[in-house]
């Protein structure tokens, strides 16, 4: 039996499996690494669950406000400030400002507010109220010739007033003298003092109503103006444009100077009024 034992040296290792088979079975132990793993995904779940649960709904984003879109200004090759000047019947309408000075050889002068404007690429136009009616200026960028003294000018221009709408040529500043006039001069026969009669000539200090014209200038007592065009009408009658500056203001005239003999009469839309050539 020993000698059996000896020869099989596994023998003793069965009995022990037998003897070991008879007591339970242990339970399979987990392996560390696997259980720390579980843990952890159990982990991020339950957190997930509680961020769900926990988190505020996002906020919906506010829309932006859209800017009001501003076209560009409008551009002219108009200036906003020109004169038309409008032959028989004879206006001049100054844009100047935020108004129009509207003169004339059979009106006074009037002083509109601009109470609409219109502008394009090559033209402009204003319309302007008093209590007197509505005027409309108009300037086209044209060359225009003036149909009387045959002057060129820059600009062709339209006058609507009291329903009528009158055509003429427009400028800017002092405009061109008619083609082989000298600019804004006066002729000799209209140059001199005048005044109410021979008395007052004789003693010019003590009267207010005498007239002193130049070549370039007319001085009366309390304004002077300066001759800016000067358009022949005829033998011995003249119309003229001058800026004016006097008792603290500024204004532009139109005025027909016309001499026969030895009186002048001056016309500047409204009454006219004469003088006499006083002696040299």
């Amino acid at each position: 039996m020993a000698n059996r034992d000896r020869q099989n040296p596994r023998r003793p290792a069965a009995t022990r499996d037998v003897r070991d088979s008879r007591a339970p079975n242990p339970v399979p132990a987990v392996p560390l690494r696997g259980t720390a793993i579980t843990t952890m995904l159990i982990a991020l779940a339950l957190a997930g669950c509680n961020d769900r649960r926990d988190s505020a709904p996002a906020a919906t984003p506010t829309p932006r406000p859209t800017g009001t879109i501003v076209p560009p200004p409008v551009t002219s090759t108009v200036p906003d400030r020109i004169t038309v000047a409008t032959n028989e019947p004879f206006y001049s309408a100054r844009v100047a400002g935020d108004t129009i000075i509207l003169s004339g050889v059979d009106m006074a002068e009037r002083r509109l507010p601009i109470t609409d404007r219109d502008i394009t690429a090559d033209r402009r136009s204003w319309t302007a109220r008093d209590e007197g009616g509505t005027v409309v200026v108009t300037a086209t960028r044209a060359a225009c010739e003036d149909d009387m003294s045959g002057a060129p000018r820059d600009y062709r221009g339209t006058l609507t007033l009291a329903g009528r709408t009158v055509r003429g040529c427009a400028f800017t500043g002092t405009p061109a003298p008619p083609p082989g006039e000298p600019a804004a001069t006066i002729p000799a026969t209209f140059t001199g003092n005048w005044n109410t009669d021979a008395a007052a000539c004789a003693n010019p200090a003590a009267s207010i109503e005498g007239v002193r014209v130049t070549p370039h200038e007319i001085l009366f007592h309390e304004s002077a103006g300066r001759v800016t065009r000067v358009e022949p009408l005829g033998t011995g009658r003249i119309r003229i444009r001058a800026e004016y500056d006097g008792e603290g203001e500024r204004w532009t005239a139109t005025q027909t100077l016309t001499v026969a003999g030895n009186r002048l009469t001056i016309d500047t839309g409204g009454q006219p009024f004469s003088r006499v050539r006083c002696p040299r």
